[in-house]
């Protein structure tokens, strides 16, 4: 598509939406503040300008047209209201939002990771001590992957910033070249592994994805359900083992590589640790640092605030001197995050707001009656499921559908809601496998000249398909019991 054409979209969609006469039972303001949502989301899906500048749009121009779009006429009617400062408050309230600075503070870990060469030290260790046989070198990669992500919350930078630099390296070793016949040497089955691994890792910890935490921010409000670190960690705990221990068998069996064995790789990874060095300063902080963080998540609630831990390590890695203060001010990806998920909240706390979702949720009422709430469930998270083939982002997918599917499930007679959020949340790391566009680091493997686009295809789908089967019939039936 046109990159004015993407312009031009979601301006149309806003449009014609808040030309048409509201639905029956929907207030017009509420009808005119959907349209102006539509359209931010479909930006989100269509992206022509950054996904946070689009947020900021949305929530300035609501601000702006707030008697007419944000406050229907009883509420402009008070004494002593003034929309212009309420509309300001609502547009800001993201920035004092929890969630949104657990998800700041949590790439803060990723930034003392990457600046103490701690994730390096730990992939390279991994390979070393498992990289003999290509089979266990999947799991080295597998298991490096999962030991970084309960602390870094953009699968782009735990998998393509760090945990890619060192794969792509192995490959050569081997005669096994991109763009070449001899890509499947080996280069193919280390790349699927990769992205399949950091897939699973980012379903299994809510602080493995910042959309996870996104989702459960939207949860809150749209169904008035809260999940902690380790409800989350257990409820995943059954399929992520599952998926964990079988990728990289599945990736032997179905990606095989021509390479079996060879001492190639375990030497490189000991040059590289040699050149290293010793275990330094900042390495061994930000390990204590990171064992005091997750014990505190796990066990600290309800006695201190997750958010609070985050922003205690950040300041303590900075403090420290594991990453400085000009770091973090050049942690673009931190800062833009930040805005975009803080203005996201804003506008998905707003369909409730103006009560849009209380409307929708009675119009689907009557189309869902009669169904079961399991069979309701089950329907619901695979269309989530399979719906992001149609996103390239999951923070878009989140703020379009989640809000939607969780209105559907409440309108069900006997819905468990805790239940079906986290059946619905915990997808979102696992759907990343479905496209070469699904999640982050996704285009950093397709490009990687190892992963053919017809394999690429073929191999999500497959695994895909994998991950849903068994999140359908071990996770939803573990969740249902600890629930």
């Amino acid at each position: 598509m046109p990159h004015w054409m993407k312009l031009v979209a979601p301006v149309a969609l806003a449009a014609l939406l808040a030309l048409l006469p509201a639905p029956d039972g929907l207030a017009p303001h509420a009808w005119l503040y959907f349209a102006i949502f539509a359209g931010v989301v479909l930006a989100l899906v269509l992206e022509p300008i950054p996904g946070a500048l689009i947020g900021l749009t949305g929530v300035t121009l609501i601000a702006l047209l707030s008697p007419w779009v944000l406050y229907g006429p009883a509420e402009l009617a008070r004494p002593g209201f003034r929309p212009a400062t309420a509309s300001l408050a609502w547009a800001l309230s993201g920035f004092s939002n929890a969630t949104v600075w657990l998800i700041f503070a949590a790439f803060m870990f990723a930034l003392g990771y990457e600046k103490s060469g701690l994730g390096r030290r730990i992939a390279l260790l991994l390979v070393r001590a498992m990289g003999r046989r290509t089979l266990t070198l999947g799991y080295a990669i597998a298991f490096a992957d999962l030991a970084l992500s309960p602390f870094t919350p953009s699968n782009t930078a735990r998998s393509g910033g760090t945990i890619y630099p060192v794969v792509r390296n192995l490959p050569p070793l081997y005669g096994s070249l991109p763009n070449d016949p001899s890509a499947r040497r080996i280069g193919g089955y280390v790349m699927w592994t990769a992205i399949a691994a950091t897939c699973v890792t980012s379903s299994m910890f809510l602080t493995a994805l910042a959309p996870n935490l996104l989702a459960l921010e939207l949860a809150a409000r749209t169904a008035r359900v809260t999940i902690t670190w380790f409800e989350w960690f257990l409820a995943f705990a059954p399929v992520g083992a599952i998926l964990l221990l079988a990728v990289p068998l599945l990736a032997w069996k179905l990606y095989p590589p021509e390479v079996t064995e060879g001492g190639e790789v375990v030497a490189w990874a000991g040059e590289e640790l040699a050149r290293m060095g010793g275990l330094t300063r900042k390495e061994a902080l930000l390990g204590v640092l990171v064992v005091v963080a997750l014990g505190l998540w796990v066990f600290g609630e309800p006695a201190i605030n997750s958010t609070t831990v985050g922003l205690a390590v950040f300041a303590a890695i900075v403090l420290t001197g594991i990453a400085s203060w000009d770091d973090v001010l050049a942690n673009k990806q931190a800062w833009n995050t930040l805005a975009w998920f803080a203005t996201l909240v804003a506008l998905a706390g707003g369909l409730a707001q103006v009560g849009f979702v209380a409307w929708f949720a009675g119009r689907v009422g009557g189309a869902v009656a009669g169904v079961s709430p399991t069979t309701a469930l089950v329907a619901l998270v695979v269309v989530f499921y399979l719906a992001h083939y149609a996103f390239a982002s999951v923070t878009a997918h989140v703020t379009a559908l989640l809000p939607v599917m969780l209105t559907v499930g409440a309108a069900v007679p006997g819905m468990d809601m805790k239940a079906l959020t986290l059946s619905l949340v915990l997808t979102l790391g696992i759907m990343g496998i479905l496209t070469p566009y699904a999640t982050g680091p996704s285009p950093v493997y397709y490009g990687s000249g190892y992963l053919p686009a017809r394999d690429y295809w073929r191999l999500g789908a497959v695994f895909g398909a994998v991950f849903l089967a068994v999140f359908l019939v071990v996770g939803i039936p573990w969740i249902m019991l600890i629930r």
